[in-house]
């Protein structure tokens, strides 16, 4: 039942946050544009964990074969974001070592590690990614399905699962797969957002269709615990956006993190104030677009009304041009950044919020005119960054 907590099974949890919400962020198909999906969170009154499970198995497994592949890398921060992640896992653990990768999105991490001479497999059950990592069939071993426990029928030095776990409806069984597939010796890595930070920035534009589970550190502890694997260290990213968890397995039966409750009551605040400023604002939808058409930015566009949301988006990712992102208030065609659209617009909101520096200087360079609006959940509202 959709109030039953997934980590501890108490029931009765309670919701603490309701809205109404895209199944896909960025589509091919048109006919894609008006698929919707409730969204209502959950807390557990034992344990504190936060959860949406009230979603059809079917749902997901739409979503994740049509929704476009994402984590391209499209910025030297990006790029450098991996380059962090292979020091801190560190040559020993990947060099001549064979690698699960769970969840690949568009290869990118996967080429990295088997140019570092890794023996790479990925299971990715996007449609696009065999396409995407035709050219390296020679060194990466695609499965192009869901993982579970009866997927791979073998082990791994290491297994890597990056910004999948807060997907996974049945998430124990799932996390145990991964525990399972650590041969002894080897290590587990897992990377979620973290519930500390959505809570503490209100971060509203982290809350999608997308997202099952929302993470604090008892709850990441207790998975890990719960899949036989010993946390031994811990890699932030974005300053606390996201974590990553390294663990190995453990014979000891290791300690939950002790439970607690992380109100969300500033997620509901942010969300209501940065809805009334786009409700208020007179721009023109023709002349306005949003920057980025990540969940963040996906999300933001969602708060805007029929006839009055921006008829553009702005992304870097050339996977992403010429496709579509939407929301409640229409459907936004997908442009990549040139001299001649940003003439064309007076008003561009950054909804890749955490990307917000690089994006300003982005548009500071090209000469961008207009003016560009912040929406970062850390302020109370909506703020004008430059004009």
């Amino acid at each position: 039942m959709a109030d039953i907590c997934p980590l501890c099974e108490t029931g009765g949890a309670p919701v603490v946050f309701s809205t109404r919400a895209q199944m896909f962020w960025v589509v091919a198909d048109r006919d894609l544009t008006d698929r919707f999906q409730d969204v209502s969170l959950r807390q557990c009154r034992a344990c504190g964990h936060i959860f949406n499970t009230d979603i059809a198995p079917d749902t997901i497994a739409e979503i994740y074969r049509r929704q476009t592949a994402t984590n391209r890398p499209v910025s030297e921060a990006m790029v450098q974001r991996y380059q962090t992640l292979l020091h801190f896992l560190g040559r020993e653990r990947l060099v001549g070592k064979r690698i699960l990768e769970v969840g690949g999105g568009t290869g990118s991490l996967a080429r990295l590690l088997a140019e570092l001479g890794a023996d790479v497999t990925v299971v990715e059950p996007n449609d696009e990614l065999p396409d995407l990592l035709a050219d390296a069939a020679g060194t990466i071993r695609v499965v192009n399905d869901f993982f579970g426990p009866d997927t791979l029928d073998e082990t791994f030095d290491g297994v890597i699962c990056r910004q999948v776990v807060e997907h996974i409806l049945d998430v124990r069984p799932f996390v145990r797969a991964l525990g399972a597939a650590v041969a002894p010796g080897g290590f587990a890595y897992m990377e979620v957002p973290t519930l500390e930070y959505i809570a503490k920035a209100g971060a509203y534009m982290e809350i999608h269709v997308q997202h099952l589970h929302y993470m604090d550190a008892a709850a990441r502890a207790r998975l890990m615990a719960d899949a036989g694997l010993e946390i031994v260290g811990t890699h932030d990213i974005l300053n606390g956006h996201d974590v990553g968890v390294l663990a190995v397995p453990s014979s000891v039966d290791a300690a939950a993190g002790a439970a607690g409750r992380t109100s969300i009551d500033l997620v509901n605040a942010r969300r209501d104030a940065h809805q009334a400023f786009v409700h208020g604002f007179a721009g023109d939808p023709a002349r306005t677009a949003v920057y980025a058409a990540t969940s963040q930015g996906v999300t933001f566009y969602n708060l805007f009304e029929s006839g009055a949301a921006p008829a553009r988006f702005v992304d870097d990712n050339p996977d992403y041009v010429g496709r579509y992102a939407y929301g409640r208030g229409g459907v936004a065609d997908i442009y990549s950044r040139s001299e001649a659209l940003l003439a064309s617009l007076d008003d561009i909101f950054i909804g890749a919020y955490h990307h917000e520096p690089a994006i300003s200087e982005k548009l500071r360079q090209d000469g961008f005119a207009g003016t560009v609006w912040s929406t970062h959940p850390g302020h109370p509202t909506i703020e004008r960054i430059s004009k």
